[in-house]
């Protein structure tokens, strides 16, 4: 067991290219075991590449990832991961039940031949009644909504007993009250576990937030919760602002100066 000073997962100038085309460049940072690190960053800027890269899908072109608590290699580490994809590439078509998708998770950390055991049975159904699914265990996922299928996909990978959560995009295309939800389903779990979440809406985490990592191929930013707004500018090539419509919370420290460029039309938003 590690103490919380030192890093759960270090990434180490790390770099990747899809052919000549290089996505990420030198990028190191660390994930500390009680952490809740936000990725962000422009699209095409390299977010869901790094995530693949630190969950093994994909193997970077040079640099490493190491996990303390862990042995040093990947197939161990991967028994230990919780991973909610965008929903958006999630089939929703399958007939499948809300129940039967959870148990999905437990096959992760099994052999393909092996049945689901009793314990996981019973973990699957403290997951689905602790999440507020109950009601929907026996409902077909392609009848569920956005905010409904994002707990299905976190309740699946809980169930794993994953000792870190990386989720892509969470809150993407969901409503506002699902939103709200989802944000504090994740505050409660970072009790227990590390959280890393990518996302465009900063905004909706920033009050939970450990730390920012902000990524366009290489790290322009790693550190707290609270982030000069010039390191945004630089990673996305234009003033940004935040808006948080009417939540009381600062992402940005305060800055005097004034902005020498004319103002840009991309907004991250928290709606």
């Amino acid at each position: 067991m590690i103490d919380d000073l030192t890093p759960l997962v270090s990434v180490r100038d790390v770099s990747f290219s899809y052919g000549y085309d290089q996505v990420l460049k030198n990028i190191s940072l660390d994930i500390y075991p009680k952490d809740y690190l936000a990725i962000i960053g422009p699209n095409g800027g390299g977010k869901t590449t790094l995530l693949k890269i630190i969950l093994g899908l994909l193997k970077p072109d040079s640099g490493k990832i190491n996990w303390s608590e862990f042995s040093d290699k990947r197939q161990s580490a991967q028994h230990h991961i919780g991973y909610v994809p965008q929903f958006a590439t999630f089939e929703r078509e399958f007939p499948l039940s809300v129940r039967e998708v959870v148990l999905m998770g437990c096959l992760s950390a099994s052999l393909w031949w092996q049945k689901v055991s009793t314990r996981d049975e019973d973990l699957a159904s403290d997951i689905i009644h602790n999440l507020g699914l109950e009601p929907l265990s026996n409902k077909p996922i392609g009848k569920l909504s956005g905010g409904q299928l994002q707990r299905v996909m976190i309740a699946r990978a809980l169930v794993s007993r994953p000792k870190i959560l990386f989720l892509d995009e969470p809150i993407a295309s969901i409503d506002r009250d699902s939103r709200f939800k989802l944000t504090s389903m994740l505050t409660e779990l970072n009790r227990d576990i590390p959280i890393v979440v990518i996302t465009h809406d900063i905004t909706s985490f920033a009050s939970n937030v450990e730390h920012i990592a902000c990524v366009n191929q290489t790290l322009y930013y790693h550190g707290d919760a609270e982030l000069a707004s010039g390191c945004l500018e630089e990673a996305y090539g234009c003033p940004v602002e935040l808006v948080a419509h009417g939540v009381p919370h600062r992402v940005l420290q305060d800055h005097t100066q004034k902005q020498a460029r004319p103002p840009c039309t991309h907004h991250e938003s928290g709606k």
